[in-house]
């Protein structure tokens, strides 16, 4: 459970110590703050803890701030145009950043209070948390079934999206038939095609060693006739 004290003799180092929470208990932390105002964000500041969560390598769940190459990646899958500079000048001129102050990492907190435009010393009041234990219980218990419901969703899309590449793989391997089958038939129609042609040439060459044959018939009758003529002629001159 989020804690309901911070440690540091003044807001600035408070504010330092809730940034340095994890990414869940700052959720809670804001959340129970401006309750009054923000009841509603719950969905939105879960979605938040698990992005920067993936997107926490080291430290995942535990984490408490993202470096700025990840950062960015953090503002782009929300859609927000600000860069981290940007966000850090803001918070400057509200003094939620020391001038002289230079964060290595960008944690949650520092991008809700851009977010949601709030005051960052209302953030670190502690009578928002421990005078109010039911309504910090509630925040943190709004988060904990928000967190239910987008694990429940994500299982959902899984199962969704597996039985989407089982289809996908069936009608791939349906269609991979239905083209080899195609290519069969196509292969067969080429080989009933290429045997009819033989059959059409082997035809004509029966045709034509037919016709040579009786026209080898005309001229041996042809030379018979001329030798029997011969033949004649010398038995007269005899």
């Amino acid at each position: 459970m989020a804690p309901s004290v911070l440690p540091g003799a003044n807001d600035h180092e408070k504010l330092q110590a809730l940034a340095q929470l994890t990414y869940k208990e700052q959720a809670v932390w804001f959340l129970n703050a401006f309750w009054d105002t923000l009841e509603k964000e719950g969905e939105t500041l879960w979605n938040y803890v698990i992005v920067n969560a993936e997107l926490d390598l080291e430290n995942h769940e535990e984490g408490c701030g993202l470096d700025e190459m990840k950062a960015h990646v953090f503002l782009e899958k929300f859609d927000e145009t600000l860069t981290v500079r940007e966000m850090r000048a803001k918070l400057r001129s509200t003094g939620a950043i020391g001038e002289a102050e230079r964060p290595k990492t960008v944690p949650l907190t520092h991008f809700l209070l851009y977010k949601y435009a709030v005051d960052w010393h209302t953030l670190t009041d502690e009578t928002r948390q421990g005078s109010n234990k039911e309504e910090m219980a509630k925040a943190e218990k709004m988060l904990e079934e928000v967190a239910a419901a987008v694990k429940q969703s994500e299982s959902k899309a899984a199962t969704a999206r597996k039985a989407l590449a089982e289809a996908q793989s069936a009608e791939n391997a349906a269609k991979e038939r239905e083209s080899e089958a195609v290519a069969s038939e196509n292969a067969a129609k080429q080989r009933e095609a290429e045997a009819k042609s033989a059959a059409e040439e082997a035809k004509k060459r029966e045709a034509q060693a037919f016709e040579d044959a009786n026209a080898a018939k005309d001229r041996e009758a042809d030379a018979k006739a001329a030798q029997a003529e011969l033949e004649a002629a010398l038995a007269e001159v005899k």
